[in-house]
């Protein structure tokens, strides 16, 4: 492998990681999701975990 072509990678990717950065804080890094935990245990165990919380 030359030195030129190593280097060009180099550079392709860190161009590349940063522009994907710059995407990612312009457009993803502020957005909040608000998350109801009683609605989501319900949805990955079921109805059965819940009755088993009220007779404990």
């Amino acid at each position: 492998m030359s030195h030129r072509f190593t280097w060009e990678i180099v550079i392709a990717l860190t161009i590349k990681f940063t522009l994907f950065g710059l995407v990612w804080w312009l457009f993803f890094a502020g957005q909040k999701i608000k998350v109801d935990e009683e609605k989501l245990t319900q949805r990955l165990f079921g109805a059965a975990t819940l009755s088993e919380e009220k007779v404990t």
